[in-house]
């Protein structure tokens, strides 16, 4: 038996068989490394970029498979935006300018209303304080661009600029939490207050009625769940239409009865009317200057017990009456500072008022042509106690801004009581205890962001007058739904 040829063909069929494994395992590695390559090439190129929780999926009729998973697959910016905005997309009408913008490019100074486009200056807030170095103000505010000549006329105008920077807007109106109607009508008003042609007075308001009875979305709400921001009392916009008479009749139209109007001052008994505060001189465009203010306002040296910043009324009118007899104790008192506007002009020289407020503790604030009055936010802004005579001058009107308990940062008279001789208003001021006192003014201090409105195009983060009106909006439209 030949054993070496045996072996040495067992030896060349065991060198084959393991050539013919390395061979084929060789190919098998080379096939996986390049499936591996060509698997990590689609993933570099986006076309399946997913996430947890997203599903990819095709749809030949949209175009060849992945080409839908790619259209319909959320970005992450999207998804942070959707988190942020959920249930607070805004929707703003696209007006002509002939509702707003026209208004504002085409004003003109008249007796009416001589400073008009000073005070529609700088988006709605006016223009600019201007104090020399040597004045005693100049030291104290600060920064000094961020004081300004504001009035509340012009509130429609900056709420629409402030609108215009809201983070969650969408061209979408059923997408939208409620929709914005940018019409300046309380500004349209005054400038045609004294044309005697009522049609003319009411022609923008005919038209704004028109043209929104023209858009889809109107025609599906009926108006529900929309807004108009307009710059005076409800008295002023309440006539009816086409009857002489004072104001506009926007307040009475039945086409716009569903539309929700915050006012500065809303007729209280009405549901479909909301307050907002009226504008302080004060409008910071970083967080650090509110506290900085808050500083001033606590650390103020107040020499005066009371200021009544003022003028008389002519007639025999509740107010004209209560004014008179406010000036009457004022003026006996040594404790009292009375600055007589309709001598200084206070309304342009805000200046000195806040400089007047700084030094006092309380401020009177009468009724005046209506219950509210600007001068109650100038005189919170300074941090001095406002002493009112009427609830509907801040507690039946300012609810979403201010504490619930008035008491904790006002003083509230009866009004005809001081009349008929029974308050002794300075008495009484003069009575209440230090600690009290001190008490309401660290209230004041706190509230101060929910009542001033920060500059358009700033940086501030705190909350403030307008991030609290689209809150509460946004509240009453969830509650309504």
């Amino acid at each position: 038996m030949d054993c070496s040829g045996s072996f040495l063909r067992v030896q060349d069929r065991n060198h084959k068989m393991y050539t013919k494994t390395v061979s084929i395992t060789l190919v098998i590695v080379i096939c996986v490394f390049l499936g591996l390559y060509g698997l990590v090439g689609i993933l570099q190129s986006g076309m399946f970029q997913c996430r947890p929780s997203q599903p990819c999926w095709s749809d030949s009729k949209a175009g060849g498979a992945g080409a839908a998973g790619l259209q319909n697959t959320r970005s992450y910016v999207e998804l942070e935006e959707y988190k942020k905005c959920a249930g607070r997309y805004i929707y703003v009408y696209d007006l002509p300018p002939q509702f707003n913008q026209k208004i504002v490019v085409e004003c003109h100074n008249d007796p009416v209303w001589p400073h008009i486009c000073e005070d529609l200056s700088n988006r709605g807030i006016g223009e600019q304080f201007v104090l020399e170095s040597n004045d005693s103000l100049s030291n104290i505010l600060l920064p000094h661009d961020a004081w300004y000549r504001s009035t509340q006329w012009t509130l429609e105008h900056f709420y629409h600029e402030r609108f215009k920077e809201y983070p969650c807007l969408t061209d979408d109106p059923e997408k939208a939490a409620f929709s914005y109607i940018p019409f300046y009508g309380a500004l349209d008003m005054t400038q045609n207050l004294w044309n005697r042609t009522m049609a003319h007075r009411d022609r923008m308001c005919q038209r704004l009625v028109g043209w929104l009875q023209n858009s889809r979305h109107w025609q599906v709400t009926g108006g529900h769940k929309h807004l108009l921001v307009l710059g005076r009392i409800a008295w002023d916009l309440t006539r009816q239409e086409f009857e002489d008479g004072w104001g506009s009749p926007i307040l009475s139209l039945t086409e716009l009865e569903n539309v929700t109007k915050v006012l500065i001052e809303k007729d209280h008994y009405r549901q479909d009317q909301m307050a907002m505060p009226y504008p302080s001189s004060f409008h910071p465009y970083a967080d650090d200057q509110i506290v900085s203010w808050q500083r001033t306002m606590l650390s103020s040296q107040r020499n005066h017990l009371v200021l009544f910043a003022g003028g008389p009324r002519a007639g025999k009118t509740f107010s004209a009456l209560l004014r008179d007899e406010l000036m009457r104790q004022c003026l006996n008192s040594s404790q009292c500072l009375l600055l007589r506007c309709d001598i200084i002009d206070c309304e342009r020289n805000p200046q000195i008022l806040t400089q007047n407020f700084l030094n006092s503790v309380f401020c009177l604030q009468p009724p005046g042509d209506s219950p509210t009055r600007k001068g109650v936010f100038d005189c919170l802004v300074s941090g001095t106690i406002p002493v009112i005579f009427d609830e509907n001058t801040i507690y039946q009107q300012y609810m979403e801004y201010l504490p619930k308990k008035g008491r904790s940062y006002s003083v509230l008279f009866d009004g005809h009581a001081v009349l008929d001789g029974k308050i002794d208003v300075l008495e009484e001021l003069h009575r209440i205890p230090t600690n009290t006192i001190a008490a309401m003014q660290w209230t004041i201090n706190g509230l101060l962001p929910n009542i001033i409105y920060s500059k358009p195009g700033s940086n501030v983060s705190t909350r403030d007058a307008f991030d609290i009106t689209i809150d509460s909006l946004l509240h009453r439209f969830r509650v309504q739904s």
